[in-house]
């Protein structure tokens, strides 16, 4: 029997849901959810009570990846084989 983990997403629709638990209960009954988050989640306890003391809400990403590649590669990846075989051609001299 394998575990799976959670994505990013299950994570975050998780801890929404918990969310509210958290903050409607008493001091006792935190501890206890804080524990089954921790078991659930895997996250450690100061990482859970950062995430549930904030947005809980995915940023987008500010800036986008630049190009792994060179021009070379990305042109050789394109659909047509003749620029396939120009780049073989160019490396195999």
């Amino acid at each position: 029997m394998t575990e799976e983990t959670m994505s990013i997403d299950e994570r975050y629709k998780y801890l929404r849901k918990m969310q509210k638990r958290y903050f409607q209960a008493d001091r006792k009954t935190r501890s206890t959810l804080l524990a089954e988050m921790e078991q659930v989640t895997e996250l450690h306890r100061k990482s859970l009570l950062h995430l549930l003391h904030s947005n809980l809400r995915r940023k987008k990403r500010r800036r986008q990846r630049g190009f792994t590649y060179g021009a070379r590669v990305r042109d050789a990846s394109s659909p047509c084989s003749c620029k396939r075989r120009r780049l073989w051609l160019v490396t195999a001299t």
